[in-house]
């Protein structure tokens, strides 16, 4: 395994002791979405927040069932051992945790220049006291910050208050401005413009529970079924939408 790790990982292992990293990939990205949805929240909420904000970034599919299992496996696998987990995935992790890559992640997590640098500020009484106040300011933000949902009403997602009386879990999902402002569904036509001046598709469909398509204004989940949308075809178009074209 240590022939896989990159060269500036490789030299800078001290007693010749591999530090494994993919588990610190899946750790700290929870750890991330943790602070990033206010109050009390669940490994399966985590998941399905990092998943959506996965797919419509990066358009990278991975469900939050399987991030789940990989923080299971994170949390649970002994010291010396590493997970096993999709390349793709963990370069789109790294960039969710503000890295450009997978590489620039091991260099900060185990390059000792920072741990200078926080030596050398340690007599610096300013920054410290700088850094506690904004430590302070950011929990007592957070105490404000309550959970906010939306749900489908069958044509978009609109914002709706925690009701457990008036709405089943299954039925909410976390606020996501960028869903609610550019995911709706929609009846194209001859007229409708499938595609823009580069050939990208600006249609999804899929199928609801009755088996019949639907047509999307973005990339995304299909509300009912949470499949994932396929982009628009010239074949699609022809058969559902106009023979004409």
């Amino acid at each position: 395994m240590e022939k896989n790790f990159p060269i500036f990982f490789q030299k800078n292992c001290r007693f010749n002791k591999i530090y494994f990293m993919y588990k610190e990939v899946i750790l700290e990205s929870f750890k991330k979405g943790r602070n990033e949805i206010s109050g009390k929240t669940t490994k399966s909420q985590i998941a399905e927040h990092i998943s959506i904000y996965l797919l419509n970034e990066y358009k990278i599919q991975v469900s939050g069932r399987t991030l789940r299992n990989l923080f299971n496996d994170a949390s649970t696998i002994a010291e010396n051992n590493d997970i096993s987990i999709n390349s793709s995935f963990v370069n789109a992790l790294c960039n969710y945790l503000g890295y450009k890559d997978y590489n620039l992640f091991i260099k900060d997590k185990h390059d000792p220049i920072p741990s200078k640098l926080i030596s050398n500020t340690k007599n610096n009484w300013i920054i410290i006291f700088i850094g506690l106040i904004t430590i302070s300011f950011v929990i007592g933000f957070g105490n404000f910050n309550q959970e906010r949902w939306m749900q489908w009403d069958g044509e978009k997602y609109v914002e709706v208050k925690f009701n457990k009386k008036k709405y089943k879990l299954d039925q909410l999902e976390l606020l996501d401005k960028k869903v609610i402002n550019s995911f709706h569904k929609t009846i194209p036509n001859c007229k409708t413009s499938f595609f823009d001046e580069k050939g990208i598709e600006k249609l999804w469909y899929g199928k609801n529970t009755n088996k019949e398509i639907e047509f999307f204004s973005s990339l995304g989940r299909h509300p009912e079924t949470e499949k994932t949308l396929k982009p628009i075809t010239r074949y699609m178009i022809k058969k559902y939408v106009c023979k004409s074209y």
